[in-house]
């Protein structure tokens, strides 16, 4: 399996948008690396997790996305899912001949479609090219030879109830978890960490160096560390286990020129915009 990372960074971007912070500026003076877009994965040109900045990775990767057809998302914040650029899959914007897509997500992200007004204007009947499937976690679903399993993540959002996930994907018996957003893992999904192997696991760092005393929606350096100790006890990972930290904010003080050899001490990768990894 081939995982390219198409952005690594929390919603704000790196750069932030609206922000002169340190952290910021020196990721702007250097440039390459230090520079993040939100964060994104494609699967081996096939399956894309999370959608936001699209029209970016279209024009910096010269990707191809009208031959797309499987998108999982793992929750209902804008920068994990950005429905309204899934308009322009509708038919008057796309060219005969291009697929459906496929959109998996939780139900309440779902529901952003029925509760956004602007969609109320969407001609229905163009709409044959977005197929809807609803996940739920504990439940594995199938995307060709692909066992995509939602796990329980650590993560609030505006929906009461909703039920934000993590992935574990499984395929040619390799094993990755695709872990962001998450805090420190519910109790459920630490057991079924626990119980498999796992050849490379993908770690929310959003809070970067920061000293947090309490658990958050969220991960640091710090808890990306815990983390890797408890599976490392459990064999869950072992030294052949490739560990990545990504979903970087501008707020966790982190800038890869300064900072990439801290996460490489600790054994863990720090993802950067356009890293691939061959599982």
């Amino acid at each position: 399996m081939k995982l390219k990372f198409l952005g690594t960074a929390a919603a704000e971007g790196v750069p932030a948008i609206f922000c002169s912070c340190q952290t910021c500026k020196s990721s702007g003076e250097l440039g390459g690396r230090n520079i993040r877009k939100r964060s994104s994965l494609l699967l081996d040109d096939k399956i894309m997790f999370d959608f936001n900045d699209a029209l970016t990775f279209v024009h910096q990767y010269q990707l191809d996305l009208s031959k797309l057809e499987h998108l999982v998302i793992t929750h209902s914040h804008s920068d994990h899912f950005n429905i309204f650029d899934l308009e322009f899959k509708l038919r008057w914007y796309t060219n005969p001949g291009n697929p459906p897509l496929n959109i998996y997500a939780n139900e309440k992200a779902l529901s952003r479609f029925d509760l956004t007004p602007e969609f109320a204007s969407w001609d229905k009947s163009k709409m044959e090219l977005l197929q809807f499937h609803t996940v739920k976690r504990w439940q594995p679903f199938f995307i060709d030879q692909y066992k995509i399993t939602p796990l329980a993540a650590n993560h609030v959002t505006s929906y009461a109830g909703e039920e934000t996930c993590i992935y574990v994907v499984e395929k040619d018996n390799k094993r990755f978890l695709y872990g962001l957003d998450s805090g420190f893992y519910p109790e459920e999904t630490w057991e079924y960490l626990k119980s498999h192997y796992f050849h490379l696991m993908i770690f929310d760092s959003t809070l970067g160096l920061l000293d947090i005393k309490e658990r958050t929606n969220h991960m640091s350096l710090a808890e990306n560390v815990e983390v890797v100790e408890i599976l490392r006890k459990s064999g869950s990972i072992d030294e052949n286990s490739v560990l990545i930290s990504t979903h970087f904010s501008h707020n966790g003080r982190v800038v890869y020129d300064l900072h990439e050899k801290t996460y490489k001490e600790h054994g863990l990768i720090m993802s950067y915009d356009g890293m691939e990894i061959v599982l």
